[in-house]
């Protein structure tokens, strides 16, 4: 899958190979969850995180244009869990690097997007136990987790200046974010379906060069 995604991102830069391409750079902040069935005694919370990363903009003529993004993502979700009326937060820290590949329509100051996304999980995913005032952190094996991500996203951009612009977009993963062979969400007492999908509305600035 990994070369999957490289293969789109060049077939698309050499099929546009020769117009004009805008470079650029943007930031900003994830809203980020888990959509999925847990037990009745516990409950999904979004978790705040961050992204960055380039994209370059091809045009395809005076309205559309495609834009591949390679993106640096902290993603993840809080489960909040109740058990003999104490309460207990155990946070999931993802950190994927991601290939959107929006296909936008411009309309002015106002650009429409909408595309797929290729995700790969980098490193060791983190996980934080909170119980009553007591963080606790550690770094767990990828085994549980699926080191391939695909999602489709839509969002909107408004353009300040022709350099700079605020960017909004939700995406929402087609594969899920664990494996299903691992039993650790079951054993933990989250989940029973072992099945959950990235949710994340992210809110951010870019410029482009």
């Amino acid at each position: 899958m990994k070369k999957f995604a490289l293969m789109i991102v060049v077939a698309i830069a050499g099929i546009t190979q020769g117009v004009a391409q805008s470079l650029g750079a943007k930031a900003g902040y994830n809203y980020a969850s888990l959509s999925g069935k847990t037990v009745q005694e516990s409950d999904v919370k979004a978790l705040s995180g961050f992204y960055g990363g380039l994209f370059l903009t091809l045009p395809l003529g005076d309205v559309l244009s495609i834009q591949p993004e390679l993106l640096y993502s902290r993603e993840g979700a809080k489960w909040k869990y109740t058990a003999a009326g104490v309460s207990s937060e155990k946070q999931f820290k993802f950190d994927y690097l991601n290939v959107p590949v929006m296909a936008q329509v411009n309309l002015g100051r106002l650009t429409l997007e909408a595309g797929p996304q290729f995700g790969f999980l980098v490193g060791k995913p983190e996980v934080s136990y909170v119980i009553g005032n007591q963080t606790s952190s550690t770094k767990v094996e990828k085994d549980a987790y699926a080191s391939f991500d695909f999602a489709v996203g839509a969002g909107l951009a408004l353009h300040l200046t022709d350099h700079l612009f605020l960017n909004a977009r939700y995406t929402h993963s087609l594969t899920n974010a664990f494996d299903k062979n691992n039993t650790s969400l079951r054993n933990a007492n989250i989940s029973r379906d072992n099945d959950f999908k990235n949710s994340v509305l992210s809110f951010g600035l870019g410029v482009k060069f």
